[in-house]
């Protein structure tokens, strides 16, 4: 047994004083009576007026003191060690990670077992114990630091949300390792049902790992046979028992067809749904049945064939808009440095033409056009041969975030500018670069070779070329169609249209800050609508956020993993604080001396 606070031993001083005042004579009262000769015993008139008289066996002093010695007992908040090592400072790490919402016992999930054994835990450390509190998944969350109130910790810890979140303690555990250095002393207790490391870390992992029958979706996809759409889906049975399942394929909600299939304990199956009629675009597969992780009972699919923008790049050699292409998602890029080849490549349709120092005599009927250091066509007339020049910005859709950009080139051409177009780039009253909308088809002019001048050294280039490419293509708003929460979802808005808006599977909607942006709000599973309102129309495309697989079985036990005895356990350890406890027995001996002194 261990004493939080000394100072209160100061107070046994009080003792003498409960005993002197015992000692203290009480004032004789003079009271007529009818007779002396009953009384039994008489004291000298003398020996009454003393201020002292001898100290008597008197239980009332005796249960006081004892009352005095308990109180001051309680006040030093002794306590005894349940296993742990009385750190001056406790850090608690929680795993949020999808599989802590596995049904841990009853109606409880790992989760909830978590947070009433950390609650419990906090509630017994010694008082003046410091406290850091932290959830982990795919990331570390601080929630609460260095402080000594139990009931905002407690409150913290409550607070703990349960995530979709692929993870697992790692990321807590190595935020614990970079604090740990602060403080004296610290004991770590991990709640996690994953296998996690705590070399270097002094503390153990309280193991909420439970035998359960769970049977997922690992994925959805889809494909097309002979034309006509296919959904495959995996099933796993991750339990210990044979199961025979029905698979709902849903579309926007509407039940498009039922599968029934048997999945051998630890196998998988896969589903094929083909005898549907469906037009929309997003489709989910569920399991009618429940089992301890309902998360993975469901999947999503987006069925947006892919906005991949094919360009056809003719030119000798280019090799600065070929690297500053080839960042860029959702790019296609054929490549001939034949002009006469044109022909050879009018069988298929490309979404842009890029034109680099060559153009054939006759121009695409379809798509975009890109022309670089191209004196003059159909479409643009030459005006002047400059050299030496400084070239600046324009206010224009393409050079948006390009306002400070400025180059040299050697030799340009100028071009008078057509009433369809906007001057993009200019040097003095001359325009080198132009863009516009040509009978419903893009068309970009720059009249310089890249290699004549310093824009490829800029670092502003790969996104001028972005934005050329942008205002010319059809490329998708969103990148990729499929994600886990927590990833973050890149999406690519028309520039100087309305920002885009993303719709959550909740129904919320958030506008986007910018025309481009990391979407990483995608907590939620379900589809993810984005829509962006252009002078064109409305741009509409979806995404797909699935329970992770990785989270449907845990194959890395603690239990199992853990080389020390002591570095893993079933429940917290911790402090029995006496204090309450000593108060009640405070208490009643109080309740005694009141019954004793009524008595007398």
């Amino acid at each position: 047994m261990k004493l939080t606070y000394l100072w209160p031993l100061f107070l046994l001083v009080l003792i003498p004083v409960i005993i002197i005042m015992y000692l203290l004579k009480q004032r004789a009262v003079e009271r007529p009576v009818s007779s002396l000769f009953l009384w039994n015993e008489m004291y000298q008139n003398a020996e009454a007026n003393t201020p002292w008289e001898k100290l008597k066996k008197n239980w009332l002093l005796i249960l006081q003191i004892i009352t005095l010695c308990i109180l001051i007992f309680a006040i030093c908040s002794p306590f005894f060690l349940k296993g742990g090592v009385g750190a001056d400072h406790a850090v608690i790490v929680i795993d949020n990670s999808a599989g802590m919402s596995t049904i841990y016992e009853g109606d409880k999930t790992r989760l909830d077992v978590a947070i009433e054994e950390a609650v419990a835990y906090v509630k017994d450390l010694r008082s003046g114990t410091g406290i850091t509190v932290i959830a982990s998944s795919v990331d570390g969350t601080l929630l609460y630091s260095n402080g000594d109130n139990k009931n905002q910790a407690i409150e913290k810890i409550r607070s703990i949300p349960q995530t979709a979140n692929p993870g697992d303690a790692h990321a807590g555990l190595e935020m614990v390792r970079t604090m740990q250095t602060q403080w004296k002393s610290v004991e770590t207790v991990c709640f996690t049902d994953t296998y996690a490391s705590m070399e270097e870390i002094t503390g153990y992992i309280v193991d909420l790992y439970s035998v359960t029958e769970n049977v997922g979706i690992d994925y959805v996809s889809h494909g097309y046979n002979e034309g006509k759409l296919v959904i495959l889906s995996k099933i796993c049975n991750y339990g210990t028992k044979d199961v025979v399942v029905d698979v709902n394929l849903y579309g926007n909600d509407t039940l498009l067809q039922i599968l029934s299939v048997a999945v051998p304990a630890g196998d998988s199956q896969i589903v094929y749904f083909d005898d549907f009629n469906y037009q929309g675009r997003t489709v989910s597969v569920e399991l009618s049945s429940k089992d301890s992780l309902p998360g993975d009972n469901i999947a999503y699919d987006v069925l947006e064939e892919d906005n991949v923008t094919e360009v056809l790049f003719m030119t000798e050699a280019n090799l600065y808009l070929e690297k500053a292409m080839g960042i860029l998602q959702g790019i296609n890029v054929t490549k001939s440095n034949d002009i006469l080849s044109f022909d050879d490549f009018k069988k298929q349709e490309y979404d842009v033409y890029i034109f680099d120092g060559m153009v054939p005599d006759v121009l695409p009927e379809q798509g975009s056009m890109i022309f670089m250091n191209i004196k003059e066509t159909e479409l643009f007339a030459f005006d002047a041969l400059l050299q030496g020049v400084l070239v600046e910005p324009k206010e224009h859709e393409m050079t948006q975030y390009l306002e400070d950009l400025n180059f040299g080139v050697s030799d340009t051409y100028a071009y008078q500018v057509p009433d369809w177009a906007d001057a993009v780039f200019q040097t003095g009253t001359h325009t080198v670069a132009f863009a516009g909308e040509y009978e419903k088809r893009n068309v970009c002019v720059l009249g310089f070779d890249l290699h004549n001048s310093d824009l490829p050294l800029k670092t502003e280039f790969p996104v001028l070329v972005y934005n050329m490419l942008n205002a010319t293509s059809r490329q998708s708003l969103v990148e990729g169609g499929k994600y886990y929460p927590g990833d973050s979802v890149n999406i690519f808005g028309k520039m100087n249209e309305s920002l885009p808006v993303v719709v959550l599977p909740d129904g919320k909607e958030q506008e986007l800050r910018d025309f481009h942006w990391g979407f990483a709000d995608t907590a939620q599973t379900g589809i993810y609508h984005v829509r962006q309102n252009t002078g064109k129309g409305m741009l509409q495309e979806a995404f797909a956020v699935n329970f992770p697989g990785t989270e449907s079985s845990v194959s890395q036990i603690p239990t199992a993993m853990s080389e020390g005895e002591d570095m893993v356990k079933t429940s917290v350890s911790g402090v029995l604080n006496l204090r309450n406890i000593i108060i009640l027995i405070t208490l009643l001996f109080l309740g005694v001396e009141w019954i004793a002194y009524l008595r007398k």
